[in-house]
């Protein structure tokens, strides 16, 4: 793409740590293209407290239409009315794998379709370079170029949405131009690294450039590592992200938290020295994402985030993490560790992302085999504070995960093997997505105390509740494979929506309807009883 920012001088390059990150956010803040410029973000609601989005992968999605329209379909094929029912439920739309993607990467695929299970039986043809070895952060030339990225960003904002794509912060393609025309902006080895390690560095012409890795595994074969030690490769990152902030209205990071300094040191060490140079000091994130936003003050960063990391990368400026600890602990089964994750900070648990399944997941429906158990993972995760993460052929059941390198997916019928997991989501989705108190409201844990009896099983028992205005919602959830008993107490700033009011509450997952006076909701006699079935599930409207 083109420069969108003033270069740094030499002069300043060379001054200490706190200059050159002075310096680096001064590029970063740099004017763009007037081209890119969003067509109008200042048209967009506000993002509500706990936004929703769905993930759309691209090369799927326009290789299934290339094959009903005859012909390779671009951007612009995207049906319009597919947007409309995404906007129906949904505040923002990811399409992945949108940048244009190099011969080598493509190469690696079609040798992965006998290796890779869940690639097995595929046709040559289905094989695709991964997205994340990225050639040029321009909008790969077969789904149309910019231009059509820019109209689907306009057509995306025409339905009230913001649009979301892919940033590979830590690597370039192992074909990238830079290889040869800026390979000062890679991180170089010798010829010594290469016969010691070749898994893990390459050669192009006479020059050994290093595969990018992370601190623990080998490096990605398709893939050359960028020179955070070097200024001017930070410079050139931050081009592209405030490119990318006039194209669309935010960016999924992909492991964002290789970027932090400390990770970048254990990794590569000494390499990172730039030579002739002194080396770049200080995180990367914070000048880079202030230097997008002043391009786009809406624009919003999403972590792939590992290793504990989350609020490091919040303090950082990111808007949102990736919360892989309620993933694993949802997954257990443990209530009480769930309940503990949940203790968290709330202006933390706001800038977290939720998730049963994503691209480099397994299949929801795969994972929680059993249908209830899934539901209640749902129910939980998606009524708590946070981004609403949900990736298409998740809301229907799907149960083959597509890889990265390739452009299709099984038929619908079948993939799916369970056929309640559909309705499930249409009801979960729409409470989620047009219920203010869930969207935009308070929240806070109930408090969940055992029956008469001393039954040990309410520990068992998940509840929460979310109110905006008079507007109240009740989350209750057995969260275990066995029958558990307990009273549900909601949280005292709730009070004065229902004290001294008879309550209706009617579970919007579909099922029964209880009517109770507000004093006992707020604890008078014990509280709201119940007895509750295996992984059994409510989302109750006050």
């Amino acid at each position: 793409g083109p420069c969108l920012c003033v270069p740094l001088s030499l002069g300043v390059m060379v001054v200490g740590s706190r200059l050159l990150f002075v310096a680096a956010l001064a590029s970063c803040l740099a004017g763009a293209d007037a081209f890119f410029r969003s067509s109008s973000p200042a048209a967009l609601k506000p993002m509500p407290k706990n936004p929703a989005l769905f993930q759309v992968n691209t090369r799927v999605v326009c290789g299934e239409l290339s094959k009903q329209l005859n012909k390779q379909a671009t951007l612009d094929d995207y049906p319009d009315e597919e947007l409309v029912k995404i906007a129906k439920d949904y505040d923002m739309v990811y399409f992945l794998g949108v940048w244009q993607t190099g011969e080598f990467g493509m190469k690696k695929s079609v040798k992965l379709l006998n290796i890779d299970p869940c690639m097995k039986g595929l046709p040559k043809e289905a094989a695709c370079s991964s997205p994340f070895a990225i050639t040029d952060y321009s909008c790969h030339t077969d789904f149309g170029g910019d231009e059509c990225l820019a109209r689907l960003r306009d057509r995306v904002h025409a339905h009230g949405m913001r649009l979301v794509v892919d940033f590979v912060p830590n690597h370039m393609a192992v074909d990238h131009p830079w290889t040869k025309t800026r390979p000062d902006l890679l991180v170089q080895g010798s010829e010594n690294s290469l016969g010691r390690e070749p898994q893990n560095f390459f050669k192009v012409g006479d020059k050994v450039f290093a595969h990018g890795k992370d601190m623990y595994y080998d490096g990605w074969e398709d893939t050359v590592q960028i020179n955070y030690g070097n200024p001017a490769a930070r410079e050139e990152m931050c081009n592209i992200l405030k490119k990318i902030a006039g194209l669309a209205d935010g960016v999924r990071c992909d492991m964002a938290m290789l970027m932090c300094e400390d990770v970048l040191e254990k990794t590569w060490g000494q390499r990172l020295a730039p030579f002739g140079q002194e080396r770049a000091k200080g995180q990367f994130w914070p000048p880079a994402i202030q230097g997008a936003k002043g391009v786009n003050s809406n624009f919003q960063f999403i972590a792939e985030c590992y290793w504990d990391r989350e609020y490091e990368l919040q303090q950082q400026g990111f808007d949102f993490c990736y919360d892989k600890t309620l993933y694993d602990r949802l997954k257990e089964g443990d209530a009480g560790n769930v309940v503990g994750h949940l203790k968290a900070d709330l202006n933390y648990q706001y800038k977290l992302v939720r998730f049963l399944e994503n691209h480099d997941e397994e299949r929801a429906a795969d994972t929680w085999k059993h249908t209830d158990f899934h539901r209640a993972s749902a129910v939980v995760s998606f009524t708590i504070p946070g981004l609403r993460f949900i990736h298409d052929g998740q809301q229907v059941g799907r149960v083959r995960r597509v890889s990265m390198h390739v452009n299709r997916r099984d038929p619908e019928d079948k993939d799916v093997h369970d056929k309640g997991i559909r309705p499930m989501y249409d009801k979960l989705v729409a409470a989620i997505g047009h219920n203010e108190a869930l969207r935009d409201g308070e929240w806070r844990q109930c408090h969940v105390t055992p029956s008469q009896d001393q039954n040990p099983s309410f520990n068992r028992i998940i509840a929460h509740a979310a109110w905006k205005d008079q507007e109240l919602v009740v989350v209750v959830v057995n969260f275990c494979g066995e029958e558990s008993t307990g009273h549900v107490i909601l949280p005292s700033a709730v009070g004065g929506i229902v004290n001294g009011k008879g309550c209706k509450l009617e579970d919007m997952m579909g099922g029964h309807t209880i009517e109770k006076e507000g004093n006992k909701l707020m604890g008078e006699h014990g509280g709201l009883w119940f007895k509750l079935h295996p992984w059994e599930s409510h989302i109750y409207k006050v």
